[in-house]
């Protein structure tokens, strides 16, 4: 029989086809209950499990090595499968109750998220490796197909992983900034800004260090074909470590291998690799995650000479960061030592092909009247931390430039967020943060406890006491005038006049754009937020016909997309109905099913009507466009 058959074949034989990619973990379980000797054979097998394991969440794979190699704990990773599937249950669970929940929300506060905690925080009793398994799920669930994914599961994924992502950063901040000053790299900074900001990208520190260590290599190869007896050949592998890990206090090289090195360097970077100075997309927030400038070979001052720093330091030359007011430039200098504190300064440009500049060299950068090196050898070199500052500073100003309301807020949020990480104790970011918590609606009990605790901390400053006690003023009255209910979902009845139903693609007769109608007012009723945007005079009808909320594709920012408010008579039906680019399609609808968007339960309860409004609406387009063909 084919089962005597299967049992007679050697474990590893068993073990080796099990290992086959296209068998998951249910075929295993499955194949193992079949008889105890196949139970055992599988069970047993700790690599079995591990190979299944990664097959599944190959993403994982760092994250599990460096946490065993500093826990030093041994994996049943049988056990392992177990403990992440019953994980992935509850998180499921969390997720599908998050519309039901938050519905009549725009933004969250952290609050809103407490019921994921004992999930992934280790002080709540979670699995050891729960936060990087809950993390590479929601990244997965974000990512995949669309059409055939629960949107409003996805929306709300990503709300649940940034709200995860930032716990987690906040930890290693704090184990950053309690790092010696020589092991703060600004590429470790760089690199917890670029995780904080993408909450939808795998981003980890081995991977941005990995495209560091290339690029090294490269100008070894450089180095090598051309000044094969440069002494950095001699040097052993344990020396080269300790440069990419550490801030190293002088260069290692004569000056004229110390030219040799950082000419290599500009070539391999600028020449060979193309990067360059975005001037272009300058306030673009991508210029400022070093993952996607390492990637796309482009970015700001800041985020070019985080690279050039990284790699120099590798290849045993100190440059250090200094913040201008007007530009981000590297000094350097050919010695460091005490003797030579006064020798002369170069500042090397790497957002213009990494030019070594002098005071006489030194261009109008920017437009500005002033050389922005005017002081010059009077400028302290910037920390780690204070590099991270101002990137934070840099993502605050690119929030507020972005084009789209709708998704300005969340932005402004996390960059102020971080903004507030790095500088706990300075009300004024708190301020920033309580404003748009108060127009967002937002519980602010944990804005005041941090206000309390500044107003009453001995080590404060005056002037930051003062602030926080006007802050916290502001909020307690915000808090005793009551916020505003929260009503329950009344049902909205159809009215004669309105033409359209929730979820119809639609099409602007004047724009000639595409959209998704996500509501409808009927009479006109514009919101606050609304008013600049809508000009009634425009319309024929004036306000004396329906309004719609609308999602408008916007293929050219995908991932954001506009929302608008728009007179009936300018939208018509789309004629080849296509899915809409919109990020926040999942807050009322949970799937596009070629022809209209399906509400999920709390849009179909809101608009009750509209399901066979639809219906009607479309089987009546189809009928037409049927006819006119026919004629």
């Amino acid at each position: 029989m084919a089962s005597d058959a299967i049992i007679s074949l050697p474990g590893e034989i068993i073990i080796c086809i099990l290992e086959d990619k296209q068998l998951g973990f249910l075929d295993v379980i499955n194949f193992s209950s079949t008889c105890r000797h196949l139970r055992k054979i599988v069970n047993d097998n700790n690599q079995l499990w591990k190979k299944k394991f990664f097959q599944r969440w190959p993403l994982l794979k760092d994250a599990y090595q460096t946490n065993n190699e500093a826990e030093g704990r041994a994996i049943s990773w049988r056990e392992e499968a177990k403990a992440s599937l019953n994980i992935r249950m509850k998180l499921l669970y969390h997720l599908s109750m998050m519309s039901s929940k938050h519905y009549k929300k725009q933004e969250l506060p952290n609050s809103a998220f407490k019921e994921f905690d004992p999930l992934f925080l280790l002080e709540e009793g979670a699995h050891p490796s729960a936060y990087y398994f809950l993390v590479d799920e929601l990244i997965n669930l974000i990512k995949g197909p669309a059409m055939a994914s629960n949107l409003t599961h996805t929306y709300y994924a990503l709300k649940v992983v940034r709200y995860l992502k930032h716990r987690h950063l906040r930890n290693e901040w704090e184990k950053f900034i309690s790092l010696q000053p020589k092991e703060q790299t600004l590429e470790r900074g760089a690199a917890i800004v670029a995780q904080w900001s993408q909450p939808k990208r795998h981003i980890s520190y081995s991977y941005i260090s990995s495209l560091l260590d290339n690029i090294a290599e490269q100008t070894k190869e450089l180095l090598k074909e051309h000044y094969p007896a440069h002494s950095i050949f001699s040097t052993p592998v344990e020396q080269f470590n300790f440069w990419k890990n550490n801030i190293i206090d002088d260069n290692q090289w004569n000056p004229t291998e110390i030219r040799q090195v950082t000419d290599a360097l500009c070539q391999v970077l600028f020449q060979k690799l193309g990067f360059y100075g975005n001037s272009e997309m300058y306030y673009s927030s991508e210029n400022l995650f070093i993952d996607r400038v390492l990637e796309q070979k482009h970015g700001i001052p800041i985020t070019l000479a985080i690279v050039f720093e990284s790699v120099a330091r590798r290849l045993g030359i100190r440059c250090e960061p200094v913040s201008f007011p007007s530009h981000f430039l590297l000094q350097w200098k050919q010695s460091y030592d005490s003797e030579s504190e006064d020798a002369e300064n170069y500042y090397i440009d790497v957002f213009n092909g990494g030019q070594f500049l002098t005071k006489k060299s030194c261009p109008r950068i920017g437009g500005v009247s002033k050389c922005p090196i005017e002081k010059y050898n009077v400028h302290a070199a910037a920390t780690a931390v204070e590099v991270v500052r101002r990137m934070a500073n840099n993502l605050e100003l690119a929030a507020r430039q972005h084009t789209h309301p709708y998704d300005r807020t969340a932005r402004l949020l996390s960059a102020l967020e971080l903004q507030h990480m790095v500088l706990p104790n300075d009300a004024s970011i708190i301020s920033k943060l309580a404003r748009i918590y108060i127009l967002q609606n937002m519980d602010v009990t944990e804005l005041m406890e941090i206000l309390e605790k500044i107003k009453n901390e001995k080590t404060s400053e005056l002037i930051s006491k003062r602030q926080a006690n006007i802050v916290l003023q502001t909020l307690q009255q915000h808090v005793m005038s009551g916020l505003p209910p929260e009503k329950e979902t009344e049902p909205k009845k159809r009215v004669p006049g309105v033409k359209y139903a929730i979820g119809l693609i639609m099409k602007h007769k004047i724009q000639g754009y595409f959209c998704v109608i996500t509501g409808w007012d009927a009479p006109f009723k514009a919101t606050t937020a609304w008013m600049a945007e809508v000009d009634v005079s425009d319309t024929d009808e004036g306000v004396n016909q329906p309004f719609y909320n609308i999602f408008v594709d916007d293929v050219i920012f995908v991932d954001t997309g506009s929302c608008h408010y728009e007179a009936q008579e300018n939208l018509c039906l789309a004629p080849n109905p296509e899915w809409i680019n919109h990020h926040a399609l999942g807050r009322y609808f949970y799937k596009f099913n070629g022809t209209y968007y399906v509400p999920n339960e709390e849009t179909a309860r809101e608009y009750p009507e509209d399901e066979k409004a639809r219906n009607e609406i479309l089987v009546t387009y189809m009928q037409s466009h049927v006819e006119n063909n026919t004629t």
